[in-house]
């Protein structure tokens, strides 16, 4: 299970980003009082959260079991986003503040969808929505808190005539800690993590403890074709450059390079949400 292990410092860091939506209403401050149930990282898991959120079928979260290019290989394509679990430390904290400052001067695409994560221990669900937002112009959704979380920042979009969204990639996104604040208090949202959360193997950390883990989303943009990091603990995207060789293969670089490296002992878990052309990868979720 994971969720972002945060430090008094951290909780009062996003005590204030929150204060700042609404003008510090009790409404915004009040989402930093709420512990989700963490998300376990496996492809179970997140597959049924996607369906839960109104994901149809053809894309599904895969396990990737290594960052060598022979087991790269073995990831099935096309990939169109990756999650990666870290374990928190001071170590790694510092190493990644010096990294967002070397790349605070590339732009950053008002196309990526982002948001700020302002619920304890819902990396993950950020993660997930970071994942599934960002490629919506590939997925059918049907009816769902997905659907209505686009609605909310985008505008309504076309139907397909069965009940699908049809969602329209030109529109931009709203800003981070509006989309933020929308995921925080949106029922749906929260029904579908929490109802998937149950379904870890691992005993998930008693609500309103932070776990030692965090969870953020590598995408690349449509509009400009960089890597992007997505981190909802962070005020914006980190731009990675252009894609050279692929998304999965450009992530894996970047998280031996920004993490591993930095916590060679640690334990890593990295997951791609893959075309599913048969049905078999998201087969555990029905």
């Amino acid at each position: 299970a994971c969720a972002p292990a945060a430090t008094e410092a951290r909780r009062r860091a996003r005590g204030r980003a929150a204060s700042r939506l609404r003008g510090g209403s009790d409404a915004a401050t009040s989402f930093q009082q709420q512990y989700w149930i963490p998300l376990e990282s496996s492809p179970e898991v997140f597959n049924d959260f996607a369906r839960r959120m109104g994901v149809g079928a053809g894309w599904a979260f895969a396990d990737v079991l290594g960052l060598d290019d022979e087991l790269l290989q073995m990831v099935p394509q096309p990939c169109i986003a990756v999650v990666l679990l870290f374990p928190v430390s001071p170590r790694l904290s510092r190493s990644e503040l010096a990294r967002a400052r070397r790349r605070s001067e590339r732009a950053v695409s008002p196309r990526v969808f982002f948001m700020r994560q302002y619920v304890g221990n819902a990396c993950g669900t950020v993660a997930a929505l970071h994942a599934l937002l960002n490629n919506r112009q590939h997925l059918s959704l049907g009816a769902g808190p997905l659907r209505e979380l686009v609605a909310t920042g985008e505008g309504e979009g076309e139907s397909d005539g069965e009940g699908a969204q049809a969602c329209d990639d030109d529109q931009a996104p709203a800003d981070a800690e509006l989309l933020g604040e929308r995921m925080s208090s949106s029922t749906g949202v929260m029904a579908a993590s929490e109802s998937s959360g149950q379904l870890g193997g691992t005993p998930a950390p008693a609500r309103g403890v932070d776990a030692d883990y965090h969870y953020i989303c590598f995408v690349q943009s449509a509009a400009d074709g960089c890597l992007y990091e997505l981190d909802g603990t962070k005020p914006s995207p980190i731009n990675h450059g252009p894609v050279a060789d692929g998304l999965l293969r450009d992530a894996a670089r970047a998280i031996k390079r920004h993490f591993v490296t930095q916590m060679p002992d640690g334990h890593f878990n990295v997951m791609a949400l893959v075309k599913d052309e048969d049905g078999s990868l998201a087969a555990a979720r029905d």
